[in-house]
């Protein structure tokens, strides 16, 4: 008896936590795959290069050297 209560209680989070996720989801599916497409609507501009450099075990970002960019 206690295994079927447990089957059951697990079926029914299972449920629910199903239909929270197609609920959260359905809404948004339409920007979700033009996203997919096409990219992001903003382009993003790209991070600094970073080098993980160790010393003494200790794992530091140090910034590579880039070039310098005029002012505009």
């Amino acid at each position: 008896m206690a295994s079927l209560f447990a089957s059951l209680l697990f079926a029914l989070t299972l449920a629910v936590a199903i239909s929270t996720i197609v609920a959260t989801v359905a809404p948004q599916w339409q920007r979700i795959a033009r996203l997919l497409r096409h990219g992001p609507e903003v382009p993003m501009e790209r991070l600094p290069a970073v080098r993980l450099t160790s010393r003494r075990n200790l794992i530091r970002q140090r910034a590579t050297a880039r070039t310098l960019r005029a002012a505009a």
